[in-house]
């Protein structure tokens, strides 16, 4: 019988990418396209920030190979350019960023339309009220969070149910094996307004591949401009201990370190059914091999007891949660 697992969505931050050649080929993303419907992938995340050296560019390729046109699912983010978000959610900002997303998407409506980061200077109660606007015309499917702190998000909910507006169902945000903050009051309080949780960067935007800790992670998402901020999150001490501790139960039992942080946020982390997983990748095959790490159902008890008191112990020393900060982001 077929183990159930969260929705499995794809990101394509770096599609359109100068970092990334290969990304910038017609024909090499039609193979990604290929390889989602092949197994069983139907949603695309993506953001009008992406990627973050050529904003647009992953809408735009998207647009051009018509993944919508396809029977992909495209949820995106409205747009905060460069280094600061202040502003990117007043009403015409998010108007002509939908506008903007769904000409280059070449979509008639978006799937989830996120908020992409909390905005500091428009009033909470606009927008609410721009997010919502969007809904009522029929630009998108659902109305979602990404990054915001959780008093924001509780404010925003409470705005939205006094004034009548469509509430977010879904949050996006950073959970994974080690970044365990979200377990704490976040996700219950999503749980209470029936809202779901879309987990981003599963492998810690590739520090549970475990390449880093090994020091072999030249040439990797780590090591780019791309990747700088997540080394800054992860490349510490309790971190690095984490990884042995999780290569020294798995290594005898040929068990990757990736496919343990897929297979545990998969079947034992505490998403659900109705939850989501975006996985990333800017090789085809890495997509196929997350794929079938993710189908190869729950983890031996033994890793999970280990991932366990991994995540303990990080709790212990305060680590495992991570606020997205605008002014970190790439470019820089």
């Amino acid at each position: 019988m077929e183990q159930k697992h969260p929705v499995i969505y794809f990101g394509t931050t770096t599609f359109g990418s100068s970092h990334v050649p290969a990304l910038q080929d017609e024909a090499n993303v039609l193979k990604f396209l290929d390889t989602l419907q092949d197994g069983g992938i139907a949603q695309i995340d993506t953001a009008a920030r992406y990627p973050p050296d050529n904003h647009g560019a992953s809408e735009r390729m998207l647009g051009q190979v018509k993944a919508y046109q396809k029977g992909f699912t495209i949820n995106t983010k409205v747009l905060f350019a460069g280094q600061n978000s202040a502003g990117s959610l007043s009403k015409e900002a998010v108007r002509k960023s939908v506008e903007n997303s769904l000409q280059n998407l070449g979509a008639a409506k978006i799937g989830i339309l996120y908020a992409h980061a909390a905005d500091p200077e428009t009033p909470l109660a606009e927008q609410a009220a721009a997010l919502n606007e969007q809904y009522q015309k029929g630009f998108c499917g659902k109305i979602g969070i990404s990054n915001f702190p959780l008093d924001m998000l509780k404010s925003f909910v409470e705005i939205c149910e006094k004034e009548g507006y469509v509430k977010p169902s879904v949050y996006q945000g950073q959970y994974n094996l080690i970044c365990r903050g979200p377990e704490k009051e976040l996700i219950p309080f999503l749980r209470k307004h029936n809202m779901t949780f879309n987990a981003y960067s599963p492998l810690g935007g590739g520090f549970l591949t475990g390449k880093l800790t090994l020091g072999t992670a030249e040439g990797t998402r780590l090591r780019s401009a791309y990747g700088a901020h997540f080394a800054r999150w992860y490349d510490r001490p309790e971190f690095h201990n984490a990884v042995r501790k999780l290569l020294e139960a798995i290594e005898p039992l040929g068990i990757k370190p990736s496919e343990a942080a897929l297979r545990w946020l998969a079947y034992h982390s505490v998403l659900g059914e109705k939850d989501g997983i975006i996985l990333g990748a800017t090789k085809v095959e890495q997509v196929k091999q997350n794929i079938e790490d993710i189908g190869r159902g729950p983890l031996p008890r033994e890793i999970v007891g280990v991932i366990d008191a991994i995540g303990e112990a990080i709790d212990a020393l305060g680590g495992g949660d991570f606020e997205v900060r605008p002014t970190e982001l790439p470019p820089k």
